[in-house]
């Protein structure tokens, strides 16, 4: 009797040591960073798991935690800020806490923010998914993260909403300390917002708001991009009765074939209508100080018009951008603060004209000026009509047959045949297009290289004989109001 008691005993003795094993050491947080409101008494909290006694030490100043230690299980710390966030300044690191075991083999450190109750300006980098550029999408944010660093983040700040799939999206913040740039990430998204519908855009927007208050709001667009067309890739009536499917750029993809970047991506699952964008920007109630579309033809009139209402200004490409976008490390030098939107575009040329594929074409729209063109164009189209057998003599800024894409300067002057009207219509062009500039070719993977003689740094859809075009185009705003 006394053997089988002796071996329960051990038993016992073995399941309660069992019980007792704290396992591997361990010490985790449920937050990467900490971002203190802008008063003196602005309060979070996080959560720290550990599997055994712990303690916490404090790296700069403006900010206290409370408990500094803690036992083994869960225990909520609370970080408080001490000092006001100084005027002027942009987002900044009060410094950083650092957890450690008592017994050693686990540490955490999390950075220690401030945030200003409302900065001057907030640049909004939007990249939704878009298929095969992420890795560029991940070179823009480094470069435009350089740029930020070289001319410093003084009243502005940086963010940038990224998806590095079609399952997964965050918005993440860029700033500056000691010279040098840094990331912090504001939220992973639990589900990735529905980023072709007004309403899911709106979401990102508004967390934008809450999250960088600012007096100006601009916007980066980074994607493929099709100018006006319909995101889901409607077919008109006409192309819907040609025999042969006109094939898009992205489909002639091959090795040894430079790529270039809708608005979204490749699938029509993907993409965005610019109408949709515009319906977005009102809900969120954010007009924008610009819209740059860092995206193939989206330089176009009729998407500016329809954005006229929602964007001061609109920045993109007539033709297709080499997959390596635009330069924002030397081009975002100029879009933070005071944008100077002469020398972006000039940062622009002189970055394709000694890149190795030396192709590109950027034109600035005043969007609100588009009214007007549209007065002038319903006067033009009233009393003169294009013959489309002279067709093939427009600049043509795109790789397709037949052409969707031309100079609209091209074309109206082989439209017009009113001297005086012209002349209304060509200053009227200028002011709305006050900056363009361009390399003597622009690339379609389409068709290869092409040349350009004539340029007004926007296009007009509205000579194309495209399948593509010829229904759609009808139901756009500016063929509305211009027809």
């Amino acid at each position: 009797m006394i053997r089988p008691l002796l071996a329960l005993a051990a038993a016992l003795l073995l399941g309660a040591c069992e019980k007792e094993d704290p396992g591997p050491a361990s010490l985790t947080c449920d937050r990467t960073n900490i971002v203190l409101g802008d008063e003196a008494g602005a309060e979070t909290a996080f959560t720290v798991d550990a599997s055994g006694p712990w303690r916490l030490t404090i790296e700069g100043e403006g900010f206290d935690a409370s408990p500094r230690r803690g036992g083994r299980g869960r225990t909520r710390v609370t970080i408080a800020a001490t000092d006001d966030h100084p005027e002027g300044v942009a987002l900044r690191r009060l410094g950083g806490i650092d957890l450690r075991l008592d017994g050693g083999g686990a540490r955490t450190t999390l950075d220690v923010l401030q945030s200003p109750a409302r900065s001057e300006q907030t640049v909004l980098m939007y990249f939704p998914w878009s298929g095969n550029l992420t890795s560029y999408f991940q070179q823009n944010i480094e470069d435009m993260a350089q740029a930020a660093a070289r001319r410093g983040l003084q009243a502005e700040r940086l963010l940038v909403f990224f998806m590095p799939s079609d399952s997964e999206a965050r918005l993440l913040e860029i700033y500056c300390d000691g010279g040098e740039s840094r990331q912090t990430v504001h939220r992973i998204y639990d589900d990735v917002p529905a980023f072709t519908t007004a309403e899911g855009i709106a979401s990102v927007l508004d967390e934008v708001k809450r999250t960088a208050p600012a007096a100006r709001y601009a916007m980066t667009i980074g994607s493929h991009g099709m100018a006006w067309l319909p995101a889901s890739g409607e077919r008109s009536a006409t192309a819907a009765r040609s025999e042969v499917r006109e094939r898009e750029y992205w489909e002639y993809a091959a090795e040894g074939r430079p790529l270039t970047r809708w608005f979204g991506g490749t699938s029509s699952a993907d993409r965005t209508d610019i109408a949709t964008l515009a319906e977005a920007l009102k809900r969120a109630g954010m007009k924008m100080e610009y819209i740059l579309f860092d995206d193939c033809y989206m330089s176009s009139v009729e998407v500016a018009y329809e954005l006229h209402e929602v964007a001061e200004r609109l920045i993109g490409s007539t033709s297709e951008v080499m997959a390596y976008g635009f330069p924002y490390a030397t081009m975002g030098l100029h879009l933070l603060g005071t944008p100077d939107y002469r020398a972006a575009c000039d940062a622009f040329y002189d970055f394709y004209i000694h890149y190795d594929y030396p192709y590109g074409t950027i034109g600035v729209t005043e969007c609100a000026e588009t009214e007007r063109l549209a007065e002038l164009m319903r006067l033009i189209n009233a009393d003169h009509r294009f013959d489309t057998g002279g067709i093939d003599r427009l600049q043509r800024l795109d790789g397709y047959t037949p052409v969707r894409f031309f100079d609209m300067g091209d074309y109206v002057r082989q439209l017009c045949g009113d001297a005086a009207l012209l002349a209304r219509f060509e200053e009227q062009l200028a002011r709305t297009v006050p900056y363009h500039r361009h390399t003597p070719e622009y690339y379609s993977m389409s068709n290869g290289r092409n040349p350009i003689r004539t340029f007004s740094g926007i296009t007009t859809s509205d000579p194309s004989v495209s399948p593509m075009t010829v229904d759609t185009k009808l139901r756009t705003a500016w063929w509305q109001a211009t027809h």
